[in-house]
């Protein structure tokens, strides 16, 4: 932590006795230092143990090779992706890199952009700011767009133009659960294979032999380093499936 830095501490008390596995998992680590490491997570993987998936989790893969993350909350995972989302995870190795690295993300410091396929042509970069409710459909949950929800602000850039559907990179300003699918679907312009957000109008494609998942990708972290002080920029590569949908769609637009 650099000398005399000025940091909120909010107090971490663990009352749930459950304990978890640790368990083998393979992890893509593409950097890793003494305080923190980053995570390219792969697709179908659950980020954090839970009623529906208490086995092989990133959590529970994290206890494994570092048993010492046990005494940190959610096991140092900074943010979250969900399952079917691939791409870059930060993770804490120690508790006052959790604190300031948390810090960061509170204050819209560490700077997250993922990739992406929509349907329908998004024609200007824009930025979406409206608040977002968890709403629950038949023990499933579900974020919306309602008043009382909160604030939550998406920025598209767009990188390309296909038949019918667009290429856009997007940053996070707020990190709501489920905020890109969530902004997208709401301005009719849901992401190719999302399951839960899909366009209603939408019917089964070609594109669905393509790629089976929401095609959404973290492929871009920033932040500085809380010992270092440089600035560490890191990147990640469109997996397969969602190469292999633009690869596609490049194919029948020319």
């Amino acid at each position: 932590m650099l000398l005399y830095d000025k940091i909120e501490i909010n107090a971490y008390i663990n009352n749930n006795n459950t304990i978890w596995k640790a368990q083998y998992l393979p992890l893509k680590i593409i950097y890793e230092d003494a305080y923190l490491l980053v995570i390219d997570k792969s697709i179908n993987i659950v980020v954090h143990p839970g009623n529906k998936n208490r086995d092989n989790t990133i959590f529970n893969a994290l206890l494994y090779n570092y048993h010492f993350l046990r005494d940190l909350p959610r096991a140092g995972i900074i943010h979250r992706l969900d399952k079917d989302t691939t791409g870059l995870m930060l993770v804490a190795k120690d508790m006052l890199t959790y604190i300031y690295l948390k810090n960061l993300l509170k204050k819209h410091k560490i700077i997250r952009e993922y990739e992406t396929i929509v349907y329908g042509i998004i024609k200007n970069d824009q930025i979406i700011n409206l608040p977002i409710k968890k709403v629950y459909f038949n023990n499933i949950i579900k974020m919306i767009i309602h008043s009382t929800g909160k604030e939550s602000i998406t920025k598209l850039f767009v990188k390309k133009h296909f038949v019918k559907y667009t290429y856009l990179r997007v940053q996070l300003y707020t990190g709501r659960t489920h905020q890109i699918r969530t902004h997208l679907s709401y301005i009719k312009h849901g992401i190719i294979g999302d399951p839960l957000y899909k366009q209603l109008n939408i019917s089964n494609n070609m594109l669905f032999d393509l790629i089976n998942r929401q095609a959404l990708h973290a492929c871009y972290l920033k932040f500085r380093h809380p010992v270092f002080n440089n600035i560490l920029t890191l990147y990640s590569k469109l997996p397969k499936d969602i190469q292999n949908v633009l690869d596609f769609l490049k194919k029948i637009s020319y």
